[in-house]
């Protein structure tokens, strides 16, 4: 992890100094992600494209300007967000697809064993789906900052403007309640195929 922040403090540094290399490696990198990150902040898939378009077009034209840091995916993160709300764009984080069956290495399956796991594979996201249902657009959001981007409390706080404390309880209360929705409606689904 280090090395990966030793990385990027002299790839931005070397942007900030002028070297447009050094911007094309930045806008390739992080596009693609920024764009998945963006799809949680607005539906508005164009909106999006346009505010990483322009984020990097700000980015290199205040780049003397900047200030130096060694995470910078944690910094674009952050600029997106506030360029996102500036175009005056409500939080309304898309629900993901998580394949919840994992895809290891398997034996041959029989065909009634991929009815089976597909069967399983539908169920499991419709169980997730309606329990993200559930959780604040905020609880969404954080959830998938810490699951899906690996950011820290700290980065994950910061991003959403409140305290480090509330970042953890924002997570603690999503998480619980997400099992309770999924224990929940497990609970109903076998009372409805028990009748």
């Amino acid at each position: 992890m280090e090395k990966e922040l030793n990385k990027d403090y002299y790839l931005w540094k070397s942007f900030i100094d002028g070297n447009d290399d050094s911007f094309y490696k930045l806008y390739d990198q992080f596009a693609d992600v920024l764009y998945h990150y963006g799809l949680h902040l607005s539906r508005d898939k164009e909106l999006i494209k346009d505010c990483i378009h322009d984020l990097f077009l700000d980015l290199y034209k205040y780049r003397t300007k900047l200030s130096s840091t060694d995470n910078i995916r944690f910094y674009l993160f952050r600029s997106l967000r506030r360029t996102i709300h500036k175009a005056q764009i409500k939080v309304i984080p898309l629900l993901y697809d998580i394949n919840l069956v994992p895809s290891n290495d398997y034996r041959e399956l029989t065909y009634e064993d991929k009815v089976i796991a597909h069967e399983i594979e539908e169920e499991n996201n419709r169980l997730l789906t309606n329990a993200l249902k559930t959780l604040t657009a905020y609880q969404r959001e954080g959830l998938n900052l810490k699951f899906e981007h690996n950011l820290t409390y700290p980065e994950i706080a910061e991003i959403l403007g409140i305290s480090i404390e509330s970042a953890r309880t924002t997570i603690y209360r999503a998480l619980k309640t997400l099992r309770n929705s999924i224990a929940d409606d497990k609970v109903f689904s076998q009372q409805l195929f028990s009748v």
